[in-house]
Parts: structure tokens; C-alpha cells; sequence
């Protein structure tokens, strides 16, 4: 097994277990973190430009070393693209998450619940990723 391909199946295992984690915190548990992180910020002086913009760097990061990985394993050019839209539309919501942030100081059940189906569609996705990796 070539070792992009290696590297690739480890990276969609660790992707299926950081959006499990997501998807089964609950959204008490959310709305505690969400005042711990206001108040780390707040301590910080840090503003919401700052904070969106490392988040999008990091998660921009992520999601492309993801992608070029499944790139460069040759899987299927529908598959790779399958993926960079779905990386994509799990930036949209994260940016929305710390914009929700800021703004109420809550994430609303309806984006909570939404970001739970954007978790599990992740986990689907590296779950999909690792089978045909290893096939």
C-alpha cells in the first residue's frame, strides 16, 4: 500500500472520530463550551475578525491536506470533488458557528442541529474515504 494511501486512511479515521465526538455531544454540554470560549476570548482581547480568520485558516488547512491526500491516492476525480464540496460546506458551517457566537453568545438549536447532520455526513464521508482507500 503506497504511503499517501496509509496516510490517507489514518486521516479519514481521525476525521470519523473528531465528527463522532461532534455528533454525540450534547447541546448543554455545547452551550457551556460556548461561554467558556466567549470568555477565553474575552480575556484574550480577541475579536471576532481574529477569531474567524484563525478559524477559517485552520479548518481551510485541514480540509485541503485532506482533499490533496485523497488527490494523491488516485482515488476517483468525482470522489476527490465529492469531498472538496463537502469540506467546503463544513467551513460555511463553522463560519457560521463563531459569527453565531459572537452575535448571541449561543449556538441555536437549529444550527446545532444542523452542524449534527454536517457531522454526520463527515463521518460518512471518512468512513466512505477509508473503504474505498483500503479496497
Amino acid at each position: 500500500m503506497d504511503i499517501v494511501l496509509k496516510i490517507t486512511l489514518v486521516a479519514s479515521i481521525v476525521m470519523v472520530g473528531y465528527n463522532l465526538h461532534q455528533l454525540v455531544t450534547s447541546y448543554e454540554i455545547i452551550c457551556e463550551k460556548v461561554k467558556e470560549f466567549r470568555m477565553l476570548a474575552q480575556q484574550n482581547e480577541s475579536d471576532e475578525n481574529a477569531v474567524r480568520r484563525s478559524n477559517f485558516l485552520l479548518t481551510g488547512a485541514l480540509s485541503v491536506v485532506f482533499v490533496l491526500l485523497t488527490y494523491f491516492s488516485g482515488l476517483a476525480y468525482w470522489l476527490v470533488g465529492t469531498v472538496l464540496a463537502k469540506m467546503v460546506v463544513s467551513m460555511i458551517f463553522s463560519h457560521l458557528e463563531i459569527k453565531q457566537i459572537f452575535k448571541d453568545g449561543v449556538i441555536c438549536p437549529k444550527l446545532f442541529r444542523i452542524t449534527k447532520a454536517d457531522a454526520a455526513m463527515n463521518v460518512l464521508v471518512g468512513l466512505g474515504v477509508a473503504v474505498v482507500s483500503i479496497l
